[in-house]
């Protein structure tokens, strides 16, 4: 089943099949990095939800955990939120067309979200600032906001494959 490309001039570019084919590779690829990344050094900051079981988890770290966690963080998840938020905005918007555009909104705020989180753990893992007190807000926060953003992503898919079945 293929969807009919729009007129690229009447679509905004987030939703135009290069750009989603361009963030989908990216995320799959920076997700991977980033898992082997965690998987390489016993786990990653942004998988924990509470200050206490970050500071558990930082305390585990030699200096070289350290400094290849600020590594990934600057890098892969310095785009990785760019890429799925790119991605899902996107699709969000291409198979849901203008009403779907607050799904972006919510993708948006998931993102920015997700970069406060990246700065709180760069001043961590530097030993520049403690606000690991903030990931109890932080990260909370940026799974609900991405994954409602997600969820509603793949409901108006569900819907626009339902529709293409019926034509």
């Amino acid at each position: 089943m293929q969807l009919p490309e729009p007129v690229p001039s009447a679509m905004p570019r987030l939703a135009r099949t290069s750009v989603l084919a361009i963030s989908f590779a990216a995320m799959v690829l920076l997700a991977g990095l980033l898992r082997q990344t965690g998987e390489a050094i016993g786990g990653l900051l942004d998988l924990t939800m509470t200050d206490a079981s970050a500071r558990a988890l930082l305390a585990q770290y030699s200096p070289w955990q350290r400094d290849v966690h600020a590594h990934a963080t600057l890098i892969y998840d310095g785009l990785y939120p760019l890429a799925y938020g790119a991605f899902f905005a996107g699709l969000a918007i291409r198979l849901g067309g203008g009403s779907a555009r607050w799904v972006a909104f919510v993708m948006l705020a998931g993102m920015l979200t997700d970069y406060a989180e990246n700065i709180v753990q760069l001043l961590a893992l530097s030993g520049r600032g403690d606000l690991l007190g903030t990931k109890t807000v932080l990260t909370p926060l940026k799974f609900a906001l991405t994954g409602a953003a997600i969820l509603s992503t793949l409901m108006i898919a569900a819907r626009a494959g339902l529709r293409a079945l019926r034509l």
